[in-house]
């Protein structure tokens, strides 16, 4: 979306404080209804991509918009209140016939290339674990590039 850069509110003109103003009153909670909203606006506003490799982390990246982290939504429908999360998040590549997923606990991007995982099963119902890695921390802390 086009940022606003100015807004009238009667007598009043209205200055955009930063970058990203042109959402205003899009609905921010985490029900269904407005993650939907988010995700329509948000898909249809992307940049067109070059690649399919792009485009997979186009769509994560408008995936990370709807994200529950730990203890923002808990739900006590059933009894005890439990925290809801994101558990895991996926894109589909219906060219190229691969599907990406990240987990909870590992948000490295993993990819299952559906032509393989075919033909790796031999004809019998097979099961991808996908939860049970973490994802590591690297320490950056000295990996310096020469600078100006």
């Amino acid at each position: 979306m086009k940022d606003i850069d100015t807004a009238k509110l009667g007598p009043l003109t209205l200055t955009a404080f930063g970058s990203g103003a042109g959402m205003p009153g899009l609905p921010g909670d985490f029900t269904p209804p407005s993650r939907f909203v988010r995700a329509a606006i948000y898909s249809q506003s992307a940049a067109t991509n070059a690649t399919a490799e792009d485009a997979v982390f186009s769509a994560f990246h408008i995936l990370n918009q709807f994200d529950i982290p730990k203890g923002s939504v808990q739900n006590s429908a059933i009894g005890g209140t439990v925290d809801e999360i994101t558990e895991w998040t996926s894109v589909a590549d219906l060219k190229n016939l691969r599907w990406y997923f990240r987990t909870f606990t590992d948000q490295s991007i993993h990819m299952v290339d559906l032509k393989e995982a075919v033909e790796a099963a031999k004809g019998e119902v097979r099961i991808l674990k996908m939860e049970g890695t973490t994802q590591p921390i690297i320490d950056a802390s000295t990996n310096f590039v020469a600078g100006k």
